[in-house]
């Protein structure tokens, strides 16, 4: 559990949530920024939980391609329960994305992640994961374009910025585009609730490397 988001405690099913209609007080603030879906992301948290599991050394190679596709069941799960605008949507769909890279099924996984894109424009996993996999496949021209296009719209992106220059780009000379319709940046309470998971590495070129060389 320590592992998981720190919102997974207070979800339903883990004994810490309240009811909807009268939530645990640790549970209220992740309401208010969630709404109503967040009845809904235990089956992301067992999702979570499952992950390692399936990433244990000690898992055989069976027990890892089910827990692979319960954790995808999961995710999909809250993804259409949820509204389009709800604000971990593109993280869950990015998500099903790296699980569908484990499970050998690449269509699928691009489709996730175009999804998280199209959701929300400047969210750089959505892009950072699917090129890491172009260019492990050798087309390196379709992933230059694509972390372009992340770039174009979140230009700081430390993980982009490595993976373009690793394509032979150069950051610098990338116009920003003006954002448009951006869903809401998650909330800070004075300490921070730390909504999204998956931030930057202090090394973005050794995180980049490092996500590579666990992608199939």
């Amino acid at each position: 559990m320590a592992a998981v988001p720190r919102y997974c405690p207070y979800t339903q099913g883990f004994g810490r949530s309240g009811t909807p209609d009268a939530p645990s007080a640790e549970a209220k603030p992740w309401v208010a920024i969630m709404g109503r879906t967040f009845w809904d992301m235990h089956h992301y948290c067992w999702g979570k939980l499952n992950l390692q599991r399936a990433l244990r050394s000690t898992a055989t190679e069976q027990e890892r391609r089910h827990l692979f596709a319960t954790i995808v069941d999961d995710y999909w799960y809250v993804a259409r329960k949820a509204p389009r605008d709800f604000i971990m949507l593109p993280e869950i769909y990015v998500g099903i994305g790296q699980v569908e890279l484990r499970r050998g099924r690449p269509q699928e996984a691009n489709r996730a992640f175009a999804e998280a894109r199209a959701l929300k424009p400047d969210y750089w996993p959505g892009y950072s994961h699917w090129a890491e996999f172009l260019m492990h496949s050798g087309q390196k021209a379709e992933a230059k374009q694509l972390v372009r296009t992340g770039l174009e719209h979140n230009p700081e992106a430390k993980t982009l910025r490595e993976q373009y220059r690793a394509l032979g780009g150069n950051p610098s000379e990338i116009a920003p585009r003006v954002k448009e319709g951006k869903l809401p940046e998650p909330v800070d309470d004075g300490e921070s609730l730390m909504l999204f998971e998956e931030s930057e590495p202090e090394q973005a070129g050794a995180g980049a490397s490092r996500r590579g060389a666990a992608t199939p």
